[in-house]
């Protein structure tokens, strides 16, 4: 069936040929007969004709979906090949015997040539099907040779040497016919044995691919797993920093109680940083950088305020090294280097007792590098390598939770990992310090003056009298953000699900100036639908601004559909700098309508 496939085109190019060879010959019979005997002339063209038809019914049959069927293609080849030889046959006897060596038999020799080769037959078919028509060819060559010749020797020794001469061309043709048929049964080998090696390459792909189907399903199954339990202890932890700053404005002057209200507040503020280290951690896989042109000094300015206060209670040093002129800006993301430079101050501030963490500058070429020093535990050459591993730390055997996870260095590793053309090194001598640096391109354009700092944004006081619409489905949590709120002087309304906002809405009151709620409720709804909802119902109002506050690892990317203006905090931030995003949301708000 692979002959018959593979070499269908080739044989039914043979028969064709055999054919237009065949009536072209015709032609030459026409002008040599016509001038030696013309009476021969018509035999010939019986003859000629007679074969031409014979071998033309096959060959046309050839292009039917059955010749790749073999055992069918074969026979067709047989009818092809005996019709033309007997027909040269015939040609031998009516032909003039002067003529017959050079005219008839070469075709004896072409027919033996396609037979070999264009045809493709198998060798023992060749074998017995050529055999055949050599018989048939001595036979009657023997018998001309008795006609015509009375010599008994001479008539043998003639016609010996032409029928050796066939004999040998037959045992020719069937060695080729040999190293063809090999040669197609290798090559058939080959073929199969590489469908078969494909097939099993491509059943062992689909079991790795329904493998990794199934590890995915397992990740994405741990994602849901650890992104629920995020959210669920998140959200008591919550409450306890909401309520932490009620109490604390109830019982301002009681020193006993604002002492363990310290301690509480500490603590809780503790396990929240872990919890944050990880969200950051978790949100750099899917962050795409916004570069800019950077205002390198208003970052330094930022992050030295936010760590001077940590450091004091240490009692160490924490300064900016003092220079004649300011940093270059630089092109970077802004959120992203500020975070990067503040977890390597974050680190060296927590890893040094005594004597202080300077940040300094200093121009390479086109790039600006940041050095944080400090004079801190210095990190050994056992553990060089390990440092920007998660979770790795040198220092806390004891797992002590003021020290973080570990996951500081590590997510420096990834900031620069993502941000083009920045680079970290770090130098350190144990027991003597360490200094890190960070590597940013400089920017040849000017910054846009902005700020990440909670204490530059719109006041608090923006609140004063702006309606308010919260919806939580924890209601410790809930109680929490209404007091955080009325503390600043809104007016609030509550609700912990869908149900308790229709009901709101029922009333047909005051539009919200702004919506806070959280983004996972009970029974499968959404803040995102509340926000829709309540949207809908004010759409006189316009776009209303919306805070989505989450425990869960929730990507703002989640948010890209969703309509401005809104913004996404956590549960996990500072009551302070909850009210201080949903102030500048409001204030925004305020300016557009202006």
């Amino acid at each position: 069936m692979d002959y018959a496939r593979r070499y269908a085109g080739q044989r039914r190019l043979a028969g064709v040929s055999l054919i237009l060879i065949w009536i072209a010959v015709v032609v030459r019979d026409w002008l040599l007969l016509n001038t030696l005997d013309p009476s021969i002339l018509l035999h010939v063209v019986y003859v000629r004709l007679a074969g031409a038809v014979s071998m033309a019914v096959p060959v046309w049959l050839m292009w039917g979906p059955r010749a790749f069927d073999e055992r069918w293609a074969v026979g067709l080849l047989y009818v092809v090949t005996m019709s033309c030889w007997f027909a040269l046959l015939a040609l031998v006897k009516v032909y003039p015997v002067t003529k017959v060596g050079q005219e008839i038999f070469p075709g004896f020799f072409v027919v033996l040539f396609l037979v070999f080769t264009l045809f493709r037959l198998r060798a023992i078919t060749a074998a017995w099907l050529v055999g055949l028509c050599v018989v048939t060819f001595n036979l009657l060559e023997l018998d001309i040779e008795i006609s015509a010749r009375s010599d008994f020797s001479t008539m043998v020794v003639h016609w010996f040497s032409l029928g050796a001469m066939v004999f040998i061309m037959y045992l020719a043709g069937i060695a080729v016919c040999i190293q063809f048929e090999r040669a197609a049964r290798r090559e058939f080998v080959f073929r199969r044995t590489l469908r078969a090696a494909k097939a099993r390459v491509e059943t062992a792909s689909l079991a790795v691919n329904q493998q990794n189907d199934r590890m995915r399903e397992i990740v994405r199954e741990k994602e849901r797993f650890f992104s629920s339990a995020y959210h669920d202890i998140q959200q008591p932890l919550a409450a306890i920093n909401l309520f932490i700053r009620s109490a604390r404005m109830k019982l301002e002057g009681e020193h006993a109680a604002s002492h363990d209200l310290d301690v509480i507040e500490e603590t809780a503020r503790d396990i929240l940083d872990m919890f944050k280290d990880i969200q950051d951690y978790s949100e750099l896989g899917s962050y795409v950088p916004h570069m800019t042109p950077v205002d390198t000094q208003a970052v330094l300015t930022e992050v030295f305020e936010q760590y001077l206060e940590p450091a004091r209670s240490r009692g160490i040093e924490f300064r900016i090294s003092r220079r004649r002129r300011p940093p270059p800006p630089i092109e970077s993301d802004r959120s992203l280097f500020k975070r990067a430079l503040s977890n390597f101050i974050s680190n060296a501030i927590k890893n040094t007792s005594t004597g202080g963490v300077v940040v300094g500058w200093v121009e390479i070429g086109e790039r600006l590098r940041i050095d944080v020093r400090d004079t801190g535990v210095g990190i050994s050459s056992v553990h060089r390598e390990a440092i920007f591993a998660e979770y790795y730390q040198i220092d806390n055997p004891g797992r002590d939770r003021s020290k973080g996870l570990g996951l500081g260095l590590s997510i420096v590793h990834r900031v620069i990992g993502i941000l083009p053309k920045h680079s970290m090194s770090f130098w350190s001598v144990e027991g003597r310090g360490s200094r890190f640096s960070l590597y940013a391109p400089i920017s040849e354009m000017t910054p846009v003056i902005g700020t990440d700092n909670p204490k530059s944004d719109a006041s608090t006081s923006v609140l004063k009298g702006k309606y308010v619409l919260l919806c939580d489905d924890e209601p410790t949590v809930l109680e929490g953000l209404r007091r955080l709120f009325l503390s600043a002087g809104a007016l609030v309304d509550t609700a912990e699900s869908m149900t308790g906002i229709e009901a709101i809405l029922a009333e047909d009151g005051r539009a919200p100036d702004v919506i806070v709620t959280d983004i996972r409720l009970r029974d499968g709804q959404t803040g995102i639908e509340v926000a829709d909802r309540v949207r809908r119902h004010f759409a006189w109002a316009g776009a209303l601004p919306v805070a989505f506050i989450t425990g869960e690892l929730v990507s703002p990317h989640a948010l890209r559909d969703f309509a401005e203006p809104f913004v996404l905090l956590r549960k996990s931030s500072a009551p302070e700098s909850t009210l201080a995003e949903v102030s500048r949301l409001v204030a925004g708000k305020d300016a557009s309508r202006c």
